[in-house]
């Protein structure tokens, strides 16, 4: 069956390694590889407690050790620097670096695609404006609406109940 493909491979490899060590003593090395793969496989074939190790005796062993190190590869081989849950690559060395009093501060630049569409920033000018109040701001409420009201574009949140007053947050909203 080719499930056993694998296994019959390392077995047909460690006797021909075993009859080619008569003819030269280096392929002794080969047979050290193969034999004990030979002898894991006749193992995970008897054994009843692993349908992937019995059915692929061999081979499965390499599925768990990838399994085993997924994580690993993703972190270090697929993932980039910002993504990652909860916290990004770059925010665990910020963290790695100050837990070890090391300088934790980033130079100028970045390696963000600030150009794609839903990146948003606030830059200097070189000649300011005066912005209208009434440009920032949004009438929640439609014409049915009994009290519509407007809201900043800009609000301050993410903070639980009771870690500002209310002033606070009223002022910082005012501010953004």
């Amino acid at each position: 069956m080719v499930r056993y493909t694998t296994f019959a491979l390392v077995t047909l490899a460690s006797i021909a390694c075993l009859f080619v060590y008569t003819l030269h003593p280096l392929f002794a090395f080969g047979f050290w590889i193969f034999a004990p793969l030979t002898l894991v496989g006749v193992y995970h074939v008897t054994q009843t407690k692993h349908s992937i190790l019995r059915n692929y005796p061999v081979i499965g062993l390499v599925r768990f050790f990838l399994e085993s190190t997924r994580k690993e590869m993703r972190q270090y081989f697929i993932e980039s620097d910002t993504d990652g849950t909860p916290f990004s690559r770059n925010k665990r060395s910020i963290v790695y670096q100050r837990a070890k009093i090391q300088l934790d501060k980033r130079p100028f630049g970045t390696i963000l695609d600030v150009y794609q569409p839903g990146f948003e920033w606030l830059s200097h000018s070189l000649s300011p404006k005066h912005p209208d109040p009434t440009t920032f701001r949004v009438t929640i409420g439609g014409p049915e609406c009994k009290q519509p009201y407007e809201a900043s574009v800009f609000n301050i949140s993410a903070m639980s109940f009771g870690a500002l007053s209310a002033n606070a947050i009223k002022a910082l909203n005012k501010g953004a």
